[in-house]
């Protein structure tokens, strides 16, 4: 969590509720995240899952 935050920019608190939501994928392993840095890096770039741009925010 701390490592994701860090590349993120926030808090291993909101990471946490970002892998919860399902905001960004992430498997529930032995009472901590395991998030794939392929996912993260998506992520990063404002890019979902899938591969799409994610929609511009509104004005």
């Amino acid at each position: 969590m701390a490592e994701a935050a860090s590349l993120l920019g926030c808090t291993p608190t909101y990471v946490r509720r970002l892998c919860r939501t399902g905001a960004l994928p992430a498997q529930r392993i032995t009472g901590g995240w395991v998030i794939e840095a392929a996912a993260l890096d998506q992520y990063r770039h404002g890019r979902p899952p899938d591969g799409k741009p994610r929609p511009a925010p509104p004005p």
